[in-house]
This record gives C-alpha cells, structure tokens and sequence, in this order.
C-alpha cells in the first residue's frame, strides 16, 4: 500500500544519499508486485540481503533459497519464503525454476526482479599438493556452475513486463579471492571463485548485447562474520598458516561490537570482520541506487568492493562518515 511505501522510504531519505538519486527513481518506477531470490538465504550475508529486499515496497515475495533452509529460518519475515533446494545440481534448479514459473506466469504476471547469488563454499582449506580433483570439480560446481545455469535459466521471467518495465538484475556476491593468489590453502575457492567472476563478465556482456534486459553486476563484500569465517578459523595452521590473522580479526570485531550495526550502514571495520547487515546495506545501493550501466561496470576490469572509500558518500550518511573519521 502507499502508507507501506511511505514507511520505507521516508526514513531512509535522510540517511542515504542514493535513495535521492535519479538512479533510485528510475528502480522505483516500476511499482508492479515483483519477486526476488537470494540464494544462501539461510543465513550470513544471503539471509541479510534477503531480510533487505523484503522491506523494498514493490517486492511482493522474496525466495530464500539453500539446500538446508527450513520455514523457522525465515519466520521474521511475512514475505520471505523458504525454498529447499540445491543450486549446485539440475533437480535442485530445476525446483527454483518451476517454483518461479508458478510465482511469475499465474493469473497476474510478475517480474523476477533480482536474483542474488550469495551460496558459495570454502571447502577444502589444504595445500594445493594435497587436493585432489573431486575437491576442485566440487567447488566448481557449487561457486561457479550452479550460479552460472540458474542465471541462464531464469533469464525469461526477468526481463521486463513491457515497454513500461525495468530490467531484471543479477547480483553476484563475489570475493577478492577471485582476484590475485589467496591465502595459502584457499586455493580450490580462489579458482573456482575466479570463474564465477569471469562468469559475472561473461553473462554482463552477453546480456547487453543480447539488448539489456537483464543486467548482471558483482561485487566484493569484504571480510564478513559469518559461517565460513567460522570455517576458516577452524583450519588448522599446516592448512592455512595465516589462519591466526582471521581469528584476531574475530576477536577485534567482537570486542568493538554495536547494537546500532546492524541499523546504519558505516564504512567496514579495519582489521575486523563486517556485519552480514552492513553487506546488505552495500548490496541496496547497488540493487536500487545505481543505473543499468553502473550496475553492470562494464568498463572497470575489476568489480565493485565495499570497501571502496570513493562509494561510502553514496550508500552511509554524512552522519555516520563523521563519526567515523
């Protein structure tokens, strides 16, 4: 309703300079109930996108999807659906698929307006001499061709409704492993972690010269708490010898702790691990505060990374950068 749309806009006005911005109008524009899916939305970084796109007026359901996620998982929110299914196989897409066909093609058709690719996984952590090829084949399939088909097969239902519409977006929550060598012992997750870049350019690039119907971006979400830092710090130091400096940055983030974290965006903390809600703030500027062509940054060779100073005016209020200073 208006008074729903006026709720969420109103606040956020004073705040973040993005919501003021042309680009933001133009998203906003087509108002028609759409639906989005976050994958990883169980938790960590995909379940505070998904919490996010929720509180977006036009977005009428957002589909948490992850191989594990139960109705308990989401139940603080009305609009977010739990939806069990691997992405990383065709059976486990092929439910994303039919569960978006009955949402979009029913009695009034709908626009997926955003998908997100936030599942991924870090396993193995061991020295490149002792991995074996199951391990990379593994990582591959979950970081990069799972990502990959899901984005080709949902193509259709997210191109705009008609002349009035906007284009669909892709979001890829990426990693600067994929850029550069990794820490020792991350090496499956950096190779596979690269193609899925190379598949966010790919499929950016193909898109749009394929007319820009659907836009695809990525980006750098940092060094977030969430379960596969947990992972991370589990690994013994003959796996990862710089394991130490993950779990200081643990410990750092946990002492410097704020309640008010999780209800402003500020910059990413240094030498500490970000919140999954802070990520999501990020991932709003892009998903509604940037043009097609910026979303897309075609011409940048690398991708966006929230720890990009130059953005922060743009996504955390004056206030908060004062503060920060």
């Amino acid at each position: 309703s208006s008074t729903e749309a006026l709720h969420y806009v109103v606040p956020i006005i004073t705040t973040m300079s993005f919501v003021t911005s042309a680009a933001h109008s133009t998203a906003m524009a087509d108002a028609r109930p759409a639906i989005a899916i976050v994958t990883g939305g169980k938790s960590g970084i995909g379940k505070a996108i998904a919490d996010k796109i929720a509180t977006f007026s036009f977005i009428e359901q957002v589909l948490a999807v992850s191989r594990s996620i139960k109705d308990d998982d989401v139940a603080d929110s009305p609009k977010i659906l739990a939806l069990t299914a691997d992405v990383s196989t065709e059976k486990g897409r092929q439910v994303i698929v039919d569960k978006v066909n009955r949402l979009c093609r029913g009695d009034e058709k709908k626009q997926l307006r955003y998908l997100v690719h936030s599942a991924g996984t870090i396993d193995p952590i061991k020295p490149a001499l002792k991995v074996q090829p199951e391990d990379l084949r593994r990582a591959m399939v979950i970081n990069c061709e799972g990502p990959f088909f899901l984005s080709t097969a949902l193509y259709p239902y997210m191109q705009p409704l008609d002349d009035d519409g906007v284009p669909g977006r892709i979001l890829h929550v990426s990693s600067g492993a994929a850029h550069g060598a990794p820490p020792s012992g991350w090496s499956v997750y950096g190779i596979s972690k690269a193609a899925f870049f190379q598949s966010y350019k790919v499929l950016e690039r193909e898109f749009r010269e394929a007319g820009g119907k659907v836009v695809v971006g990525s980006f750098k979400p940092g060094v977030v708490n969430t379960e596969m830092q947990g992972t991370i710090r589990e690994a013994p130091e003959s796996a990862m010898p710089n394991v130490g400096n993950f779990i200081s940055m643990k410990k750092k983030a946990d002492a410097s702790a704020s309640a008010s974290a999780a209800t402003k965006a500020r910059p990413p903390p240094k030498g500490a691990l970000d919140t999954p809600e802070n990520v999501a703030f990020f991932a709003e500027y892009l998903l509604t505060g940037t043009t097609d062509e910026e979303f897309a940054n075609k011409d940048v060779l690398n991708e966006y990374d929230i720890r990009d100073a130059e953005l922060y005016p743009k996504w955390i209020s004056a206030e908060v950068l004062a503060e920060s200073e």
